[in-house]
């Protein structure tokens, strides 16, 4: 299968839609909306405060790259 044509004037997309019967009219826009709140569990205590650090781990982590990775 290859690409014959490529139609991008939009008077001529919509005829060709309108002479097949199909849905030549774009979507309405909507707005966009921020994601959905109650999917986060933040740890809304009194005892939580977010302006602090978290704790270090008590253990150790190696970040550096295997030997064959660098080339």
């Amino acid at each position: 299968m290859k690409i014959l044509a490529f139609l991008t004037d939009p008077p001529v997309v919509s005829s060709i839609l309108l002479h097949l019967d199909l849905h030549h009219l774009s979507p309405p826009l909507s707005p966009a909306r921020g994601p959905p709140q109650g999917d986060f569990l933040f740890d809304q205590t009194p005892e939580c405060d977010a302006t602090e650090a978290e704790s270090v781990p008590d253990f150790t982590f190696d970040q550096s790259l295997p030997e064959d990775f660098t080339d």
